[in-house]
């Protein structure tokens, strides 16, 4: 852990494309662009640093591979959250961990006049890409987002999720289903916190503009349990009908982020974690906008970033994310900590089943009986008292673990196989990149040395696969050792073997999430 540290310095921008050396051989069938984004910027000044590693300024970098051939860029994303920085030396909008500093370039008087205003929260996109049709963005947690161009990393337009949905927050993980429909999940507070289904039609659907989130609608309101906060929400599961999301205990107070900016308070200490708090399953028919009238609920608490798939199986709903059991993760990742190699091995996230039985008649169902009739699984749902179902999972393989990847083919099906990795977790996980079987639990690891840190693994399925793990993996790893390359990794997914790596001769960015794009993009 000694070289800990070196994972959280300024990334140096690739601008051009550099060429990789490569070892082994990468399948010439693979053609298209790796993309990834993740916090690249840490430090604005000499005297002046942000508080935590989610608030460094965007980086996006790609590999561009065709018939063998690799190459790496990067480029800061120029949003205006990044600009005003590089100018004022300090962030003059409120981060995650960092709180705002006054605009210079706003006169006094509007500095003093300023209050909370949702319209001008950051633009910093650096937890995710994703893809609408033929499109490209870089998302956050607010309403922005920001279109890129994928072949030169260029930033474009400022999208406004608030002008078209009046969400004020939006999850970083939109879906898209078989359609071709894109959904998502929004939060307000302006007239009383809330959530919000968003769904963006297909092409064929749409009404008017090239820029699909103009056709957004919101599909369902659905009110807080809480009068002056929300739910945290950072991701959400879509199966064939259903939406699923957990109304979990990790709150976001109304109150403090309303006076936020003039307190001088950060996103984070908007926050509250309230474990008291049960964690509620909220189901919303994705065709009609109706809630289920049922309460899902689970009374051991827990805070979850990602879902790893969702789907339906005779009556149930099969809802796999990975749950931490507190919010302790989020206090790890302050730079003064992990710029002194302070990361400890507590509280570590668990793969977990829960199994949703979809009832239409509660009300004849006896107390205290079991309804989840699926064979092979652990996870349990009692019927409680009238309208309430106790909903308990099933751990699935070992603690540690998270950034869970599919073949996007078994999205909102059932499906066998997902993909992750240890992070900065030290246990047993760490240092690799994992496959596990859903159904048994077994595992199969890379693992890389100790000082080699690997990103979210990108699966690519090869021509005309038939089986589901009949393709590659595609992860990006920093070694930190020095004197070491960073490097592209490519395993066969179904072996989890080292097909090859792609070194490359400048350092690549500590990303968050990515995708793979074909050529078409």
């Amino acid at each position: 852990m000694e070289l800990f540290k070196e994972n959280f310095h300024n990334a140096v921008e690739c601008a051009e494309p550099v060429l990789t050396k490569s070892k082994g051989e990468v399948p010439s069938w693979l053609c298209g662009s790796f993309m990834r984004v993740g916090p690249g910027q840490f430090d604005l000044s000499d005297d002046f640093s942000v508080n935590h590693w989610m608030d460094g300024f965007a980086i996006m970098y790609k590999f561009s591979i065709k018939g063998g051939q690799v190459s790496f860029r990067s480029k800061y994303l120029r949003s205006d959250a990044y600009k005003k920085a590089c100018v004022a030396q300090k962030p003059v909008f409120t981060e995650f961990g960092t709180h705002s500093y006054p605009d210079p370039c706003k006169n006094i008087f509007s500095r003093m006049l300023s209050t909370f205003d949702a319209h001008i929260m950051t633009d910093n996109c650096s937890n995710t890409v994703t893809c609408i049709e033929d499109q490209v963005f870089v998302a956050t947690e607010t309403c922005f987002i920001r279109r890129v161009d994928p072949v030169t990393l260029e930033t474009k337009e400022k999208v406004d999720l608030n002008k078209y949905t009046s969400v004020n927050f939006a999850s970083s993980h939109p879906l898209t289903d078989s359609s071709g429909a894109t959904y998502n999940l929004g939060s307000s507070f302006v007239g009383g916190p809330k959530y919000h289904v968003i769904r963006v039609p297909p092409s064929e659907e749409k009404k008017s503009g090239s820029e699909p989130w103009m056709n957004a609608r919101v599909l369902a309101n659905i009110p807080s349990s809480w009068r002056a906060s929300f739910g945290y929400n950072h991701s959400f599961g879509l199966s064939e009908n259903y939406i699923v999301f957990c109304e979990q205990p990790m709150t976001v107070n109304t109150l403090k982020l309303a006076t936020s900016q003039v307190k001088s308070k950060s996103l984070h200490d908007c926050m509250e974690w309230h474990p008291q708090e049960k964690v509620k399953f909220i189901i919303v028919n994705k065709n009609t906008g109706e809630v289920q009238k049922v309460k899902y609920v689970c009374e051991k608490p827990f805070l979850v970033f990602h879902h790893a798939n969702t789907y339906e199986e005779k009556g149930h709903l099969i809802v796999d994310l990975v749950a931490y059991p507190n919010p302790e993760i989020l206090g790890k990742l302050y730079l003064n900590k992990v710029r002194m190699n302070e990361y400890n091995n507590e509280d570590p996230p668990q793969l977990v089943r829960f199994v949703l039985p979809l009832v239409t008649d509660l009300q004849s169902v006896p107390e205290g009986q079991e309804l989840v009739t699926l064979p092979g699984t652990e996870a349990s749902a009692v019927k409680v008292r009238e309208g309430h179902i106790k909903v308990t999972g099933m751990d699935i393989g070992e603690p540690g673990w998270d950034m869970p990847t599919i073949n996007k083919a078994y999205s909102a099906k059932p499906y066998r196989y997902v993909y992750g990795t240890g992070g900065w977790e030290r246990g047993y996980y760490k240092n690799a990149i994992s496959k596990i079987d859903v159904d048994s639990g077994s595992t199969w690891l890379w693992r890389g040395t100790e000082y080699q840190y690997l990103s979210e693994p990108i699966f690519v399925a090869s021509p005309n696969a038939v089986d589901e793990d009949d393709g590659v993996l595609l992860a990006s790893v920093c070694d930190i050792q020095p004197g070491k390359s960073d490097f592209m990794l490519v395993l066969d997914a179904r072996t989890m073997e080292e097909l090859a790596r792609c070194e490359v001769s400048v350092k690549v960015p500590n990303g968050l999430h990515g995708t793979f794009l074909p050529d078409k993009f």
